[in-house]
């Protein structure tokens, strides 16, 4: 199917839940979705390669959207959001680890600093079942491919969570890889020069308007600035400097990513062992002509012992993903002039970055007015 070919399709339920201890956290619900089957699939090698494509393509990966409501502060939305920027991670690494592209970051939105943007939903996550919806859009407004991502983890993959998180995104690699050496290498150059001049417009719309127009359908390169261009060379030190700082707020999730993870997997893990017992429970009962006895009563302990250990998890999860949410250490850069120290959620900082970055711009355009 090429480029829109199914990504790593596999099996995915939803388990049902049992009876709740008064002491412990209501456990997360997934939202309704209509029940989806498919037959499994192995998932991909992953296609590394001995040196970048050339010319080296940049990307950038947004965290993903949660699939969550922005002001819901329940637990469920809060480990959620955890985990949007823990698989956002898992992307990134696989991308690093396939040798094929330029500076991979990780990005709180879609942006010109990169050709191109991987945008990721989560549709569905309960632990074991985890379902995601994945768009690779280039600067020029084209989708390059859509495609979703479904895996149901095993028992036997316990040992390997983490390492299979990356897998999942193996697809994601190879079919960028497969468009990006479709390109011509005039069209792959055009791509990179059309992201720089967007980025440019972004900071004076009037200035590089002739550059690239924006169409309904995306954008398209008209021309590009004469070489050493001077207005064009400011740009590029506000945009060095727009990726200092994303490489700083990398580094924070990547901080963030090792201390919560061990968590995060064992509450999937956890998860997996509930579903399983689930499952298995309800296979015996169904063949079991009657319901007493002690060998039924020896199967709820052993099922009750299972949720059990998942709910405790789940709840370690949910802990820490409160704990998290929000937290950042403060980033300091440093500018032409001054010292800035940001403080506040990374999204947050991220913003009032490249607010600071277009009053650095302006400033810059009025004393050469001037």
């Amino acid at each position: 199917m090429s480029c829109r070919r199914a990504i790593a399709l596999i099996g995915l339920s939803i388990f049902a839940g049992c009876a709740v201890e008064p002491e412990v956290r209501e456990p997360i619900q997934p939202a309704e979705r209509p029940l989806a089957s498919w037959e499994g699939t192995r998932l991909e090698p992953l296609m590394v390669a001995s040196t970048p494509i050339i010319p080296e393509l940049d990307v950038g990966v947004v965290l993903f959207n949660p699939g969550v409501n922005p002001e819901a502060t329940s637990a469920a939305a809060s480990v959620r959001r955890l985990e949007s920027q823990l698989l956002a991670g898992a992307l990134r690494d696989t991308l690093v680890s396939s040798n094929q592209w330029g500076a991979v970051r990780m990005v709180p939105g879609p942006s010109l600093l990169a050709p191109v943007n991987i945008s990721t939903r989560i549709i569905h996550s309960d632990g074991r079942d985890l379902l995601l919806d994945v768009r690779v859009i280039d600067a020029m407004g084209t989708e390059w491919f859509g495609a979703s991502i479904a895996h149901r983890q095993g028992p036997e993959e316990h040992n390997e969570t983490r390492s299979r998180l990356r897998d999942l995104f193996n697809s994601v690699s190879n079919a960028m890889r497969e468009h990006w050496l479709g390109l011509s290498m005039p069209d792959r150059t055009r791509l990179i020069a059309a992201a720089e001049i967007g980025y440019a417009q972004q900071l004076s719309p009037d200035a590089f308007q002739a550059y690239v127009e924006v169409t309904a359908t995306g954008r398209e390169l008209k021309r590009l600035p004469a070489e050493g261009d001077p207005m064009l060379n400011r740009v590029r030190r506000i945009r060095n400097q727009e990726i200092l700082f994303c490489d700083a707020i990398d580094e924070q999730y990547v901080m963030l990513s090792e201390r919560v993870m061990p968590t995060y997997l064992l509450w999937r893990a956890a998860a997996v062992e509930q579903a399983e017992w689930l499952v298995q429970y309800e296979a015996r009962a169904a063949s079991r002509e009657s319901s007493g006895g002690d060998g039924a009563f020896a199967i709820m302990q052993a099922n009750y012992a299972a949720y059990r250990s998942f709910r405790i998890q789940e709840q370690a999860l949910v802990e820490l993903a409160e704990a998290f949410e929000g937290e950042s250490a403060p980033v300091v850069l440093r500018t032409a002039d001054h010292v800035v120290t940001l403080e506040g959620s990374l999204d947050a900082q991220y913003e009032t970055w490249r607010s600071l970055l277009r009053e650095i711009f302006a400033l810059e355009q009025e004393q050469l007015v001037w």
